[in-house]
């Protein structure tokens, strides 16, 4: 039987990362349904919560770059990160100018991204991936 070895601190930095991006990305869809319901009063905490939702995508790009170096885990997981990164800035753009018809759309697959990396992040492949032996190939001795 494989013995299951505990998560590195950079995998749980991901883990946790990308959770409150995605607690972060359920405000702002909370407040976006209430603005597409004309209530102006939510405005000022939709701005906000997207500075946070960069903020933490910013954060969850360097927690899944130390998973690939040093931790020697996959490189999806950060280039997944970092188009959440770039996607989130232009969302934003499409927001600030009133282009509903991009901003909606890339809001979601921003969600889809961030939950891809999230869910992940807690499949044993991953978990283990960054826990290999020196002697096992990893090249870091």
């Amino acid at each position: 039987m494989a013995q299951q070895r505990s998560a590195s601190p950079y995998l749980w930095a991901l883990r946790v990362t990308a959770l409150v991006q995605l607690a972060l990305l359920a405000v702002e869809f909370a407040t976006a349904g209430q603005l597409v319901m004309q209530d102006m009063s939510v405005l000022g905490v939709h701005a906000g919560t997207a500075i946070a939702v960069h903020v933490t995508a910013g954060a969850q790009l360097i927690a899944a770059a130390l998973l690939v170096r040093p931790g020697g885990g996959p490189v999806w997981p950060a280039v997944v990160s970092a188009a959440a990164f770039g996607l989130g800035f232009a969302q934003a753009y499409f927001g600030s100018h009133m282009m509903l018809g991009l901003h909606v759309p890339t809001a979601l697959l921003l969600v889809v991204l961030v939950m891809a990396v999230l869910a992940a992040s807690w499949l044993p492949a991953l978990r283990n991936s960054g826990s290999r032996d020196s002697r096992a190939g990893s090249g870091i001795r």
